[in-house]
C-alpha cells in the first residue's frame, strides 16, 4: 500500500562490482577527488553511490524470476512500521568527482549473486 507505481517499496539496488569500482576510483585518486570537491576544510566528503533509479519489490521479484528461469514462492505482507515508501541515491557527485556511473543492471546483479552462491557452495561446502 505504498504510494509507488505498483504499491510496493522502492529501493536503489546496485551490483557489488559497480560499488567496488567506485571505491577503487576513490582510492586511486584520493587527493584528486578532494581537490575536485574544493578541498573541504574538515577533510570529510560524502559521495552517494547508486543507480538513481528505484526498483520496486515486485520489479525485483520479477527480475529474479526472469534470471532464475522459474517462479519463486512469495507471500505479500503488510507494511512494517517505519518502512519508507522509497529511497534511491543521487550519484551525480560520484560522476563528477570519480568519473563513476553504474554499468551493470539489476538482472546482472541477480545473475552474479546466484553464480556466487553456487561457487561458494563448491568452494566452502555450504
Amino acid at each position: 500500500d505504498y504510494p509507488t507505481r505498483d504499491g510496493t517499496g522502492v529501493r536503489d539496488y546496485l551490483h557489488v562490482w559497480d560499488l567496488a569500482q567506485a571505491h577503487v576510483a576513490a582510492v586511486l585518486d584520493f587527493d584528486g577527488v578532494f581537490q575536485r570537491a574544493g578541498n573541504p576544510p574538515d577533510n570529510y566528503l560524502v559521495i552517494n553511490l547508486g543507480t538513481g533509479n528505484g526498483v520496486t519489490v515486485r520489479e525485483m521479484v520479477t527480475a529474479f524470476e526472469k534470471v532464475w528461469g522459474r517462479p519463486i514462492n512469495k507471500r505479500e505482507a503488510e507494511r512494517r512500521p517505519g518502512d519508507a515508501a522509497g529511497a534511491y541515491a543521487n550519484a551525480d557527485k560520484a560522476g563528477r568527482l570519480l568519473g563513476w556511473e553504474t554499468r551493470l543492471s539489476i538482472e546482472d546483479a541477480i545473475r552474479d549473486a546466484l553464480r556466487w552462491g553456487e561457487k561458494r557452495k563448491e568452494m566452502l561446502g555450504y
